[in-house]
């Protein structure tokens, strides 16, 4: 089966030092339906507009028996679990106008939580690599420090979205500091339809409304928000708590909707159907921003302590939402006392503790949703591509230097005159090549 490619139109042309950079991403990519996905298009993207950046090039991740429908910047599609898969990759990336590898790196993505496959493509690939590490676990499991380790090791650079993450790369896996880079996870520009408008299009015209938006899955501790909501209504029983989101593929196949037909016999147990709206379904960044701009209180009620990033929380700070959160890491670093609320793990007591505080204070409301929209503005998407931009030139420069100039000169070339001739006319019609590269896999 080979991979799907689509050679960009400006195969072949070199860019001088200091000019544009070209780089390539290997990470699962949309139309696949997960938070990494989402990331690495908003980077794409958000680089894209710096006007720095040149053609992009996109290796997706698959876990599936087929091809999802890809369009550009998808070249390549790597299976999982295919070791020659990630060898064409890298042969394909060195022989390509490509100046930099940013990967996007998450536990059992790329062959397990060892990382076995991606380790097999770093050993061959000859460009610089800049990997973001989207969970970094304390205390982990030998195999996973194993793992991580020789990602870094074959990685010149490690991008973090928690400044707490440097201390434990380096207190729990031996990582040097010098070698990783705080950047903060993306988020899109808030809505600028006004709130109370957009209530009265989605049938909440007056209410009070809290949200948690994601991929739904038992860690989430989505049942001690519901659990709150009894306390709350007493107060405002004007309230909605929406929860959107569909159920994570993961959790899909191993108990289907189990944990939502939990969720829901709870609502009715509490009694609570007129004030909880389930949207189940998976949901556009558009669809994010719009229910954000809804909100009124924005929870994340996370179990998990050790959590190192989580980008619906980003996007509700950046959003200038009031929020309740568990101190889980990421939470711990993000927020900040006189912006946010942080409250304990498994609590509902807490939660309506301080859903009711906001709610009875408009003042307080409006004092919380300034500070993070002033805070988010260095969270937003051209921010952090510029950031990203910087640490990639920076990067390419430092390999070029170090790279004996025979060497360097050798990797100027273009692909073969006829694959290049082929797949700029699939290019021209906006779709993916069929042709595979030179050294594709094919079964």
């Amino acid at each position: 089966m080979p991979a799907y490619t689509r050679i960009p139109s400006r195969l072949g042309r070199r860019l001088a030092a200091g000019d544009t950079v070209n780089v390539a991403y290997l990470s699962t990519y949309p139309p696949r339906e997960c938070g990494l996905a989402n990331f690495c298009e908003d980077l794409l993207h958000s680089s894209l507009l710096q006007g720095l950046a040149g053609e992009p090039t996109v290796v997706a991740m698959e876990n599936d028996s087929h091809y999802r429908d890809y369009r550009w910047p998808v070249a390549l599609i790597v299976f999982e679990t295919r070791d020659d898969h990630y060898e064409a990759a890298a042969q394909y990336l060195n022989q390509s106008p490509v100046d930099v590898v940013s990967v996007q790196h998450e536990f059992g993505i790329f062959g397990g939580c060892q990382a076995r496959g991606l380790c097999r493509f770093l050993d061959r690939l000859v460009k610089p690599v800049v990997s973001t590490l989207h969970t970094v676990v304390p205390d982990p499991e030998p195999h996973m420090r194993a793992g991580l380790r020789e990602v870094a090791e074959r990685s010149q650079r490690l991008v973090v979205m928690n400044a707490l993450a440097i201390d434990i790369l380096a207190a729990h896996y031996g990582i040097n500091r010098r070698k990783v880079s705080l950047v903060h996870h993306g988020a899109p520009a808030p809505s600028p339809q006004d709130r109370e408008e957009i209530k009265a299009h989605l049938g909440l015209a007056g209410r009070r409304v809290l949200s948690t938006f994601g991929l739904v899955g038992r860690g989430k501790g989505l049942e001690y928000a519901l659990a709150a909501l009894p306390d709350i209504r007493a107060g405002h029983p004007d309230v909605c708590y929406i929860i959107a989101g569909q159920t994570h593929p993961g959790v899909q196949r191993v108990e289907k909707e189990n944990y939502r037909e939990e969720l829901k016999s709870l609502v009715d147990k509490l009694g609570i159907q007129d004030s909880v709206r389930f949207v189940n379904r998976y949901l556009s960044r558009s669809e994010i921003a719009y229910y954000l701009a809804a909100t009124d209180v924005y929870i994340t009620p996370y179990l998990n302590r050790h959590q190192i990033a989580s980008g619906t929380l980003a996007y509700a700070v950046a959003a200038g939402r009031a929020v309740i959160s568990t101190p889980f890491l990421y939470a711990r670093f993000l927020l900040d006392d006189a912006r946010d609320v942080l409250v304990d793990f498994r609590s509902e007591e807490a939660i309506a503790a301080a859903a009711n505080r906001i709610l009875d204070n408009p003042d307080l409301q409006r004092t919380l949703e300034l500070r993070n929209r002033v805070y988010g503005e260095q969270m937003l998407w051209p921010a952090v591509g510029a950031q990203y931009l910087r640490l990639f030139r920076s990067l390419i420069r430092d390999h070029r230097a170090a790279m004996p100039a025979a060497t360097y000169s050798q990797l100027q070339f273009s692909f073969p005159t006829q694959i290049e001739r082929e797949a700029s006319h699939e290019a021209d019609r906006g779709r993916p090549s069929s042709i595979a590269p030179p050294l594709a896999a094919a079964d």
